[in-house]
């Protein structure tokens, strides 16, 4: 599904990468490899015009658009996933 030229399942993506902060482990939880979470946050990054999650040391730390963005998705993604659970079969 898109809405406004976004793919909205990347925000599934975007709601494990700003959880995890961390491409290894966000790419394990999304049953995905490690070059294609990349893909995905560079897609979102494009999406966003927005680096999302930027190195600093050893770590990813969020921008503070992505700060912005945490709690929107995170709550877009919990609904979407009730929706989803909750319809008959």
């Amino acid at each position: 599904m898109r809405y406004q030229h976004l793919d909205l399942n990347l925000l599934v993506a975007l709601d494990v990468l700003l959880d995890e902060q961390n491409i290894t482990r966000a790419a394990g939880r999304l049953h995905m490899t490690q070059s294609a979470t990349s893909g995905v946050l560079n897609r979102l990054r494009t999406y966003f015009e927005d680096d999302l999650l930027t190195q600093v040391g050893r770590k990813m730390r969020p921008t503070p658009l992505a700060e912005e963005l945490r709690e929107p998705v995170r709550d877009y993604v919990r609904t979407e996933r009730r929706k989803l659970f909750m319809q008959e079969t």
